[in-house]
């Protein structure tokens, strides 16, 4: 892994969408997916999609609570992969001009929030 990679080592071709996806929060994803342009967030799926399986499995040994920060960072470009994915297969849209618009709701992060 180099110096300034978000992401490990194995995973260095996913690393052009680090910056812009590596986003802890649901709120942050759903920000992201929400004001980017549907041709961005069809390449970062398409992208992504057939790297989802070892994603998985260098994930999988990990307890969520040992993940260093390279990890960390790839889980969450993982959940937004998750949020990406309902803009691309379901929506075709960057937003779901069905609903509420974006900034009528509040996204709970936890039971604490």
């Amino acid at each position: 892994m180099s110096e300034d990679a978000m992401l490990p080592g194995e995973f260095a071709d996913l690393e052009r969408f680090a910056s812009t996806w590596c986003l802890p929060s649901q709120a942050e994803r759903h920000a992201q997916r929400v004001n980017s342009a549907m041709q961005d967030l069809e390449d970062f799926y398409e992208t992504i999609l057939p790297r989802m399986d070892a994603i998985a499995e260098y994930l999988n040994p990990f307890p969520l609570d040992e993940l260093d920060a390279a990890a960390r960072n790839l889980l969450n470009l993982s959940l937004s992969f998750i949020e990406v994915s309902l803009a691309v297969e379901l929506f075709h849209a960057p937003d779901d001009s069905r609903g509420l618009p974006h900034g009528r709701y509040q996204i709970i992060e936890s039971l604490t929030d």
